[in-house]
């Protein structure tokens, strides 16, 4: 019985803390992509991104390394969003910006919507 119990509150407090935190950004349009050099990629959003580093002044702006695997993925989805005029949703680093543009948040994971 007692261990039952036991799964049962690792079980509740699994799906309570899975569903507290939503996207850092939901149901975004690309509004700007900036390419500067060989790795920084940093796109404008309509929306703020919250919650964000403290670094990240620019609240509306989302920075990835466009020169590593993930960041042309990244470029391709976001290349796309702005194009079809599709939305984004999408995760930043609660305590870094971008290392290629220090008042952007990093980016870390992207979902496109039709």
């Amino acid at each position: 019985m007692f261990k039952n119990a036991i799964k049962f509150l690792l079980l509740l407090s699994f799906f309570s803390v899975s569903s507290v935190h939503s996207a850092d950004f939901d149901n975004c349009k690309v509004t700007e992509i900036i390419s500067a050099g060989s790795k920084n990629g940093h796109v404008a959003l309509t929306c703020m991104v919250q919650p964000r580093p403290a670094c990240a002044s620019a609240g509306n702006f989302i920075g990835f390394d466009k020169s590593s695997e993930e960041g042309k993925q990244y470029m391709a989805m976001l290349l796309a969003a702005f194009a079809s005029d599709f939305t984004v949703t999408g995760y930043v680093d609660d305590f870094q910006c971008s290392p290629h543009q220090g008042n952007v948040a990093l980016l870390t994971h992207i979902r496109l919507r039709k």
